[in-house]
Formats: structure tokens, C-alpha cells, sequence
């Protein structure tokens, strides 16, 4: 502490009306060195005045030599010191500047003194004074670079376990918390649940409105995760992308899991605002309990995971819990997944055709083409069992691509052999749908296969055209090129009915859940018959799909549906089969009101 005796402090009280009158020399020797170097200067001037900081020093020092010096005088100038050491003055200047302040001191003392005896005893008084104030402002900037190094620790070490993002726990520290769940298992014996959640179509929205937005949108799934969580002891995490992971500690009964997963699919489904339109997406929710579904961190997250896949495999907006089926149903989609990833390389991929029937004459006035795989194992694969696995891996593309050639090519094989001059319709995907060059992509297809652009029509989905600005504009070059674009699984989705109006759409195509119970459903038949009457209104072509009875098709052609498609007419057939089941007849009729025509 402080050396100062009361002498020292008396000398120094005297000396204070000298102070008073020479303060501005005494402040400005202070502040002398920062003049004559620049950086220094620029840091002053940056943040502050030298004025502003004289004039704080000046009413210090004035206090300073009434020779009171207690804890209230020390922590001011504590704050002073701080002034200076966050705008950038450093330490080494500190102390220079006291040097410079000593001296001038001194030299007032020498001018002004009556006796070498005073002069002595108050260059020593003011000596350790100054000294003493040395270390109070050492101790603040040591005490300041502590703080600063604590905090800097503390930030880095908070980033290390959040998620950047949403300000949720990140994987590392949901690792943590299964461990600890686990250890205190142990002690306690009270089972835990393991939630992992995935954002079903959050992939559209990052696709067609960009990271911006998504990054938005995670950032509400993540709130109202928060929300409706309150109350549960549950740590919450977000692993990276849209999936998230919570512990629900205290499950005793599986009924309170499944409160919780009610509680968020619920919250997640309310449509998000973004871009001034509505945006609807579920989630996903696959439930383990420990130790019921796992003994380990592992076990726990895979059989997790495993579930909320067989959520989305039966349309997505629910949640599951692990069961030992699922497990098998997961080794399945992981040998697939692998050989997947040769099939296209191997010639596995198949076209089927189902012919598309005009119902006043019925005719064939085009074909949709489905992929197949020819597994070398486990025989022919529909797209539903391998289309997810595909969309999910990004094979999606690949398969898209070859699925695209094919059909075209075919098509033209049939035109080449007096075939009808009807249109092929392909699934374009998300992926192949948001790629930069689309058109150009398309244009190179037809060009190899030599299939004329109006007699290929492509399918596509309402969440593809989430992003206006950028659909239309697809869309308009696909219209120019002569490629036609039909709406598939249309009411099915969330997309504004805008769209049909700003949106070259050539047809619409009622989506089989709407026919299945037609004849029986009111609603269906209303929802029907309006998409049909709308269709004809804006002169677009409107066909329904999934037609196996009578009764379904009885109830379209009342209500002038003119294009179907469905087992009723036909199921998906290899291409050898539609052209010796339809083609071939075509060409024998043509070929007989040729002649007929020529013995006229």
C-alpha cells in the first residue's frame, strides 16, 4: 500500500495552490510524447481529445495534491487509467508520461522552493506519490488484460459448444450431455429419451430462396423448438443443417415423449413468413429410449435416426419410436444405398411407360415415364423404395440425367417407326430443376436424342416454384425452347394458386389421393371438380392420375376431364410391351387406311 506519511502529505497539500497555477504546463508535459508521435496521436483523435483527457488529468492532480488520498480517490483513478487503456495507449507510453510529469514537477519545485531542506523533503513527498500512482495504474492495466483474456476464454469456449446459428447447444456439447444422461442413469436409474428431428422440405426453401432466408427460417424452427419445450427437462441441440436433437431427461412413462413430439410437429407445421408469401413445412421426430433402444451415445443417436427415416418414408410430419423392425429396415437402406451408387454405372435403370388416355375417344395421347431398377438381387425395385435414397444421397441428379436421356431417346425411336406423335412426360427433380444451366442442360438431351422440344413434357412440383423471381424465369425459357411444363401432384402442395397465373404452366395433374375415394367423398369431389373447372378457365389441360375403377372414371368424364391415366386403362409398362400393346396396332391401322385410301 501507500508509503506516504503524514509529512509527505502536508508538504504536498502545500504545495497545491503552485499545482492550481501551473496546471496546464504540468498536464500538457503529460501528454507531451503523444504529440510527437503520430500513431499515438491518431489514436487520441480517433476516440477522444486531448483536450477532454487534459482536462480529466487536470482536476485528478488538483485533487490528487489536497493530500487526501483514500479508496474513492484510487478507484477515479483506476477509472482514468482504463480511459487510456481502451482507446490504445499502451502501458509503455503510460509510464513515459508519468516520467515526463515527475520532471516538470520537479523542476517546479526547484524554481519555487525558499529552502534546499523543503525542495528535499517535497521532491521525495511527490516522488512517491507519483510512484504510487505508477502502481495503481500498472494494477489496472494488469487487471484489465486479465479480464480481457477471461473473456476472450470464456467467447471461445462458449463457440466451441454453440451452435453459431441459432445460439443452441452444438454436437460437441449435445455429446456431453448424452454422457452425463447416461453416467447419471447409472446412479439414479431413470430412463431418458433421445429425440433426433428432421425439417421435411427445409432443402425447397434453402434451394429456391437462398441461404439468407434459410438461414432465417432456422433460426424461427429453432425459437419455437425453445418454446415449446418450456416446461420439459430437455437439453436441445442443432447438429448442423436442419437437424436438431433433444434429451428428454425423467422418462418414465413414453407418454411424455410422445407429449413432447405432438408439441413440436405441431409448432414446426405453423407456415413460416418469408418473402411476404407463406411457407409450409413439417417435421420429422425419431424417439430412443435408454436403455430400452440403446446402451451407448451411439446406439441411442443411429437407432434415433433410424426412426425418424420410417417417419418420412410414411409421409413425413410425425414422429416414431425405435423398434428392432426399424433396425432391419435401416440395414436394408444402407446395402441399397451402396448399390445404388453403381446402378446407373451397371445398366440397372429401367423405363416403364403408362400411357395417358384421352377419355372421348380413347386413344393414347401420351406416356409418363417411371424408373424402375433391375436389382441383381432382389429383382425389380419400384422408385419408392429407391427415389428417397437417391434424393437424400444427391444420386438424385444422376438418376434424373439418364432417366431424361432415355426417355427421349425412346420417344424419338418411336416416331422414327411410324409411331403416334405424342409427348413422353418426365419427373424433373428438385436438384436437375435449380441447376444454373436448365435449359441448356434440356436443350443438349433433345439435340443428342433428336426428339423435337413440344414432344417433351416435364413435371414438376409447387415447392419448385417457391422462389417466383427465379421460376418464372425457368420457366419462361423452357416455354420459348417449345418444352411444355405440367404441375404434378397438384393441391397436394402449399404454393400459391398465383402461380397458374404468372407461371407458363401448360397442365394440371390431380394428384391420385384426390381419385382414390372419389365416388364415395364429398370433399374429394369438390376438390376435384373445381381443379377441373379452374384448368379450363385458364386454358390449361387438366389429367388425372390413379384411375382403376369404372366408377372414378364415369365421375371425371361428367365433369369433362379429358386426359387420364391409371391401371383401369393401363399399368406402367416396359417399352417392348407398349409398343406391341399400342403402337404396333397404330401403324397396322394406318398402314390399312393407307391402302384403303390408295384402291379408292
Amino acid at each position: 500500500m501507500i508509503n506516504l506519511t503524514s509529512n509527505d502529505l502536508e508538504l504536498i497539500a502545500n504545495f497545491r495552490p503552485v499545482i492550481v497555477s501551473q496546471i496546464e504546463r504540468i498536464t500538457a508535459s503529460f501528454y507531451e510524447s503523444i504529440l510527437h508521435v503520430d500513431s499515438l496521436n491518431q489514436i487520441i483523435t480517433k476516440f477522444t481529445t486531448v483536450d477532454r483527457l487534459r482536462q480529466t488529468l487536470s482536476n485528478h492532480l488538483i485533487e490528487m495534491f489536497e493530500g487526501h488520498i483514500d479508496s474513492a480517490f484510487i478507484k477515479k483513478r483506476l477509472k482514468i487509467a482504463m480511459v487510456h487503456q481502451k482507446i490504445g495507449l499502451p502501458p509503455k507510453w503510460y509510464m513515459g508520461s508519468f516520467q515526463n510529469l515527475l520532471n516538470t514537477l520537479l523542476q517546479m519545485i526547484h524554481e519555487m522552493a525558499d529552502s534546499h531542506t523543503e525542495i528535499e523533503g517535497l521532491r521525495e513527498a511527490i516522488t512517491k506519490l507519483l510512484s504510487f500512482e505508477q502502481q495503481i495504474v500498472l494494477e489496472a492495466y494488469e487487471n484489465q488484460n486479465r479480464l480481457e483474456e477471461q473473456q476472450a476464454k470464456a467467447i471461445i469456449e462458449y463457440q466451441a459448444m454453440h451452435d453459431e446459428l441459432t445460439g443452441l447447444p452444438n454436437r460437441r456439447m449435445f455429446q456431453q450431455a448424452l454422457t452425463q444422461a447416461i453416467e447419471h442413469y447409472r446412479e439414479h436409474a431413470t430412463p431418458f429419451a433421445v429425440f433426433v428431428m428432421d425439417i421435411d422440405r427445409f432443402k425447397m426453401i434453402n434451394d429456391s430462396l437462398g441461404h439468407t432466408y434459410g438461414d432465417r427460417f432456422l433460426q424461427e424452427v429453432s425459437n419455437r423448438i425453445r418454446t415449446r419445450s418450456e416446461g420439459y427437462a430437455v437439453t436441445i441441440a442443432r447438429l448442423g443443417g436442419d437437424e436438431f436433437t433433444l434429451i428428454l431427461e425423467n422418462c418414465t412413462d413414453p407418454a411424455l415423449a410422445e407429449e413432447l413430439a405432438d408439441n413440436l410437429v405441431k409448432a414446426i407445421e405453423v407456415p413460416y413468413q418469408l418473402q411476404n408469401n407463406d411457407y409450409y413445412v413439417s417435421a420429422s421426430i425419431g424417439i430412443a429410449i435408454y436403455p430400452l433402444h440403446g446402451e451407448n451415445e451411439e446406439q441411442l443417436l443411429k437407432n434415433a435416426d433410424t426412426a425418424m427415416y420410417e417417419v418420412k418414408k410414411n409421409g413425413k410430419n410425425g414422429h416414431q419410436f425405435f423398434s428392432k423392425v426399424l433396425d432391419e429396415h435401416l440395414l436394408l437402406r444402407i446395402e441399397l444405398e451402396s448399390d445404388l451408387r453403381k446402378a446407373v454405372k451397371r445398366n440397372e435403370l429401367e423405363l416403364y411407360y403408362q400411357p395417358q388416355i384421352q377419355t372421348g375417344s380413347y386413344s393414347m395421347i401420351g406416356v409418363e415415364a417411371l424408373v424402375r431398377w433391375r436389382h441383381p438381387n432382389k429383382g425389380l425395385l419400384s422408385p419408392g423404395v429407391f427415389i428417397p435414397i437417391a434424393e437424400e444421397t444427391g444420386l438424385i441428379y444422376d438418376i434424373g440425367t439418364w432417366t431424361l436421356q432415355e426417355a427421349c431417346r425412346q420417344m424419338k425411336e418411336w416416331h422414327r417407326a411410324g409411331g403416334p406423335l405424342i409427348p413422353v412426360s418426365v419427373n424433373l427433380s428438385s436438384r436437375q430443376f435449380h441447376q444454373s444451366n436448365l435449359v441448356e442442360y434440356i436443350r443438349e438431351i433433345l439435340e443428342q436424342t433428336g426428339l423435337e422440344p413440344h414432344y417433351l413434357e416435364l413435371e414438376i412440383t409447387e415447392s419448385m416454384m417457391m422462389d417466383a423471381a427465379v421460376s418464372t424465369e425457368i420457366l419462361r425459357e423452357l416455354h420459348e425452347f417449345g418444352v411444355k411444363i405440367s404441375l404434378d401432384d397438384f393441391g397436394t402442395g402449399y404454393s400459391s394458386l398465383s402461380y397458374l397465373k404468372q407461371f407458363p404452366i401448360h397442365k394440371l395433374k390431380i394428384d391420385r389421393s384426390f381419385i382414390s375415394d372419389i365416388t364415395k367423398n364429398a370433399s374429394d369431389q369438390a376438390i376435384v371438380a373445381t381443379i377441373i373447372s379452374m384448368a379450363r378457365h385458364l386454358n390449361m389441360e387438366v389429367i388425372a392420375e390413379g384411375i382403376e375403377t369404372k366408377g372414378q372414371l364415369d365421375f371425371l368424364m361428367e365433369n369433362s376431364c379429358q386426359e387420364i391415366q391409371g391401371y383401369y386403362f393401363s399399368r406402367p409398362l416396359p417399352a417392348e410391351e407398349v409398343e406391341a400393346a399400342f403402337f404396333a396396332p397404330y401403324r397396322d391401322a394406318e398402314k390399312s387406311l393407307s391402302v384403303g385410301f390408295t384402291k379408292e
